[in-house]
């Protein structure tokens, strides 16, 4: 159960649900929500009255008083057993002239019992009316001759009632008050709480997502909450799964994907990679097959307000790795990943990072064109004048893979690695208009390098560049 402050017991108690909640986005929106809630107290307290573990004088009438208050809108019921144990009945309304028994047995035995009690007792004399409101379902007829119909100004109609917990949510969608929905699931609610929640986990799948990827990338409550205003985002709304699940349409599922750069589908729980069909990815190759595409990439990058970082297995350097033969088979011992990521703050004001860059670091023709890559990075700063730095991280290769297959977010390798260097300590300026390589950089790749530094500068005239030395 979920406990509650005394402020808060006394609204689901005493004070009345109606006008405590603020309606959310849809009254169509409450309907599923409440439907997912009734479903799952219903198989919760079916499993526990099968165990003999369930007391529904003590579990069933406070929440059948608040939900009669609800639906049919009684202003003074009681719980008549507060005090001592109430024959045959156990709320009632001196108000609306009814008495309430509240049951979890539907036969029509306990309904014949419960009027004999009634009648034995004079409760007819102030109680005109008689309802059941039975936790679980009803029977589908009750034509027992047993069953009074009718006596002085008592009058009684199986089919009108007698209310199962589906009853209630049909008066509720047909009326279409979004309040009285809205204060039906939320005493539903507090009433099981986290005892339901293996039942609603699809539910709130988007929400759950939104709120791990929020957490991931250290955002704050309130950011988030002023981030998401512009499509009606309340403190109230953000502060619960199911809730903020609701909440999410397309439309700002598209906006946080966007922010993030995450998969939308992730979020709304269609698919299970975090960067499913690759946001925000490089879609071609020229990155690696010629220094202008290396550089258009950087340059596009830098126009955004992006830093790129490279991410490479934990122990294996650049160099090292130039001796094997091309791997692409991520379960060979070993192949080896990389990315190259662009970070910058995004409107939840934390860095967002989009995976530009998902190759085998283990294949030849993806090395040299990181090379390629660090080159760019030089030749932006001396063209611009703006510094510009490629970070490299290392990172354990189990975490590389993780993000690989879509289970973790590339904040995470970013704080679970280790900022080993920047593309300087590849290729520099010396300030003489000519670039050097240092002995991290593959001898075989000085004919290559200078071929594409010489037609790169032909083409670009206010660059001065001459070549490339190598030591």
């Amino acid at each position: 159960m979920i406990l509650f402050s005394n402020q808060e017991s006394k609204r689901f108690g005493e004070a009345s649900f109606i006008s405590t909640f603020t309606p959310m986005n849809s009254t169509q929106a409450l309907a599923d929500r409440l439907a997912i809630y009734l479903a799952a107290y219903k198989h919760y307290i079916e499993l526990k009255s099968k165990a003999r573990l369930l007391d529904v004088a003590i579990f069933g009438e406070p929440l059948a008083r608040d939900l009669a208050e609800i639906v049919f809108g009684y202003k003074d019921l009681v719980n008549l057993n507060l005090e001592t144990s109430f024959p045959a009945v156990d709320l009632a309304s001196s108000g609306a002239d009814c008495a309430i028994q509240v049951t979890i047995s539907s036969h029509t035995t306990k309904i014949v019992e419960t009027q004999q009690k009634f009648f034995a007792h004079g409760l007819e004399r102030t109680y005109s009316k008689l309802k059941f409101i039975i936790l679980g379902d009803k029977q589908g007829t009750y034509d027992s001759h047993r069953i009074i119909r009718t006596q002085g100004a008592f009058s009684f109609d199986p089919d009108q009632d007698i209310y199962d917990l589906g009853d209630l949510f049909k008066i509720l969608v047909a009326a279409a008050d979004s309040a009285k929905i809205e204060a039906f699931y939320r005493r539903l609610e507090s009433e099981i709480g986290s005892s339901i929640r293996p039942y609603l986990l699809d539910a709130d799948v988007p929400g759950q997502h939104l709120r791990s990827l929020f957490s991931e990338h250290d955002v704050r409550n309130t950011d988030a909450v002023q981030a998401l205003k512009p499509f009606g985002m309340s403190r109230a709304i953000y502060s619960n799964s199911l809730s903020l699940a609701e909440f999410a349409d397309k439309e700002l599922i598209r906006y946080v994907a966007e922010q993030f750069w995450v998969s939308g589908e992730w979020i709304d729980g269609s698919c299970a990679h975090i960067y499913n069909n690759g946001p925000g990815a490089e879609m071609g190759t020229e990155w690696r097959r010629s220094l202008r595409g290396a550089y258009e990439l950087v340059k596009r990058a830098n126009a955004s307000g992006e830093k790129l970082s490279i991410i490479i297995p934990a122990g294996r350097s650049l160099r090292e790795l130039d001796a094997i033969d091309d791997v692409v088979d991520h379960k060979r011992r070993n192949y080896e990943h990389f990315f190259l990521v662009a970070s910058k703050v995004n409107d939840f004001e934390v860095d967002c990072f989009r995976l530009v860059i998902s190759d085998p670091l283990s294949y030849r023709k993806c090395r040299d064109g990181i090379f390629l890559l660090f080159m760019a990075a030089e030749i932006y700063e001396i063209m611009t004048h703006k510094k510009t730095y490629i970070d490299v991280y290392d990172v354990p290769r189990e975490h590389l893979l993780s993000c690989w297959f879509g289970d973790t977010f590339i904040v995470d390798l970013i704080r679970s690695g280790r900022l080993i260097r920047n593309h300087k300590d590849f290729i520099y300026n010396d300030g003489t208009g000519v670039l050097k390589s240092t002995r991290d950089v593959p001898n075989r790749l000085a004919p290559w390098l200078q071929e594409n530094l010489t037609e790169f500068t032909a083409k670009h005239s206010s660059s001065h560049l001459a070549a490339i030395v190598f030591p």
